[in-house]
């Protein structure tokens, strides 16, 4: 039976639950202390979710997307949650920067500050200590969105802390880019931190390696790019710190594959200044390019502090693809060990599935870029 039509298929994945939560899709879901945030595309904002029973999620409550733009992207670090404002498409007028709430009730959460950008706004976050959030975001002078620190120690009045981005985007400082008209170089994200270094994809750029030891300076260790020959858009780069392994994955962009190949890759940082891909992920691919939508990857699971913290199995969103699983402990052969590919969606030509999500108790939540369901699953395999 092939993958690729229509109907729901797994492999060493169980289905706990199905549920409705909005009737727009999502940028991402994150999980922490029994209640799923759920960011939207555009046209709902943000949703809450009670997840303590996963078969049973009971939306909490919900937060107005903001006036024509994005609130796709959400962090949440103890009482706090910062949830991104975009410019969505070409609509205007809109609103830019990081809307801080405060959610000490989840029923009830209270917009407490902003931090306002300049231009498009502010693509993705991560915000895991309570004081620094680490975004991508526009500024005035520059090409497109760089890397920007705040600071969030007093939430209701965030002030950015330092910023960086890559040699060539300033051109409010005279800077000329290094690359052929009509190659997009921006901070895409998310900026992962671990200890004293920052990895961030660059869309077109590839990716950096960044030392923070002075997060007032952030310096340079390292870049490497795929593009050309392969097809780009880097988007999230994962450390493996006790491999010395980075998963990095490319974002597919294109409908029915219309792109140059998009991987996932493994990296080999031994020696950080000078990272060597060692591997791609394969994944189960026949029919998908022409099954409509997307298919390739997008999102990863980050190992998130409070997360499932996992350096053999990756968890992959591969947008009409579902959810793939790959197991990595040969890095040089990684082996795709499950998958669970929802079924279409009514209205939709293919599932697009976008983010992924495993809490620490190893059940894992997916969402549809355009449908506004969540799925709770458990992967059943070996490992």
């Amino acid at each position: 039976m092939l993958l690729s039509d229509h109907r729901e298929h797994r492999k060493n994945v169980r289905l706990i639950s199905r549920t409705k939560i909005a009737s727009v899709g999502a940028g991402q879901i994150i999980v922490d202390k029994g209640t799923a945030y759920i960011a939207h595309l555009c046209d709902e904002g943000v949703t809450l979710v009670d997840v303590r029973n996963p078969y049973a999620p009971k939306v909490l409550s919900k937060i107005g997307a903001p006036l024509k733009g994005h609130s796709h992207k959400v962090q949440v670090s103890g009482n706090i949650m910062i949830v991104n404002n975009e410019r969505y498409k070409q609509y205007q007028p809109w609103v830019a920067g990081v809307r801080i709430y405060d959610v000490s009730s989840r029923d009830n959460p209270t917009e407490i500050g902003f931090f306002e950008t300049k231009g498009k706004g502010v693509h993705r976050m991560w915000f895991v200590d309570g004081q620094f959030a680490h975004i991508t975001a526009t500024a005035e002078g520059y090409t497109d969105q760089i890397y920007m620190v705040l600071d969030l120690s007093d939430p209701r009045n965030p002030q950015e802390y330092s910023r960086w981005w890559m040699p060539g985007m300033w051109h409010g400082g005279g800077e000329q880019p290094s690359w052929p008209d009509g190659v997009r170089v921006r901070a895409h994200g998310p900026a992962y931190v671990c200890g004293n270094r920052v990895y961030l994809g660059w869309t077109d750029g590839g990716f950096t390696i960044l030392d923070i030891t002075d997060l007032k300076n952030p310096q340079l260790i390292a870049k490497f790019n795929c593009c050309p020959p392969f097809g780009g858009l880097t988007h999230t780069v994962l450390p493996l710190p006790q491999r010395e392994l980075l998963v990095v994955s490319d974002e597919a962009h294109a409908d029915l594959c219309d792109e140059p190949e998009k991987y996932v890759w493994l990296f080999d940082v031994r020696n950080e200044r000078n990272p060597i891909p060692v591997s791609t992920v394969q994944v189960e691919d026949r029919g998908f390019c022409e099954k409509g939508g997307r298919f390739g990857p997008h999102n990863v699971h980050e190992n998130r502090p409070g997360s499932l913290i996992d350096d053999q199995l990756i968890y992959i969103a591969y947008f009409n693809g579902g959810l793939r699983i790959v197991d990595i402990a040969n890095k040089y052969r990684p082996e795709e060990v499950g998958y669970f590919i929802p079924e279409c969606p009514a209205g939709q030509k293919a599932v697009q599935t976008n983010d992924v999500f495993v809490d620490s108790d190893g059940l894992i939540y997916i969402v549809d870029r355009l449908d506004g369901t969540m799925y709770v699953l458990e992967y059943t395999g070996p490992r």
